[in-house]
């Protein structure tokens, strides 16, 4: 069965939206804000959410910070604009408002063979930012000097630190990350959005 959580201020809307998904048998779970579906801290399903009031970014936001769930979002005479910054952030799609039961399965039907591939890559992306909190400012430092297959001579250069304490934190980093060596700390900087500088001085 399908999981759809209904996120919309506007409460007949909500109901119209829930009662429309419900009659084909879609299990809906409603809410009147992000903030309210945040504390509910859903593990699956997908989440339907009205594009008003800054929603959409207030989502994709809590989302990163813990379980990832694929989101369309909807609204009204909807701007070209805000639906692109709305797919850069990471929405699934995007539907115009009013829409219709044909609309919804039609949009949902199209993204089903990739939803699967999106939770998992969006997963992994949590995980890892979960991860990356752990460490320290000057670990940070390190991994993000890490990523551009610094040694640890360059990193110290660098930071103006010794060689020695480089491989110091380097191995309290990867500790923190539960990663058994460079490569795989890298692939955890890289899954959880932390990019290496442009260059070593």
């Amino acid at each position: 069965m399908l999981f759809v959580h209904v996120i919309d201020d506007d409460a007949q809307r909500r109901v119209r939206i829930t009662r429309m998904l419900s009659m084909d048998g879609i299990h809906c779970e409603p809410f009147d804000g992000v903030q309210e579906f945040l504390k509910f801290a859903p593990t699956a399903g997908l989440v339907l959410c009205c594009d008003s009031a800054n929603a959409i970014f207030e989502l994709i936001e809590g989302l990163e910070d813990g379980c990832w769930l694929p989101v369309i979002a909807y609204g009204t005479a909807p701007d070209v604009t805000n639906v692109v910054r709305a797919m850069q952030a990471g929405i699934a799609s995007y539907l115009s408002a009013p829409f219709g039961l044909e609309d919804f399965r039609h949009e949902y039907n199209r993204l089903e063979s990739s939803l699967a591939l999106h939770i998992e890559s969006r997963h992994r992306t949590a995980q890892a930012r979960c991860r990356i909190e752990r460490l320290s400012v000057r670990e940070r430092e390190i991994l993000d000097c890490m990523l551009n297959h610094a040694t640890s001579k360059e990193i110290a250069r660098e930071l103006n630190i010794s060689p020695r304490t480089v491989e110091a934190h380097r191995a309290s980093l990867m500790a923190r990350l539960d990663v058994k060596n460079a490569t795989q700390a890298i692939r955890v900087a890289i899954e959880g959005g932390i990019f290496g500088r442009t260059s070593l001085a």
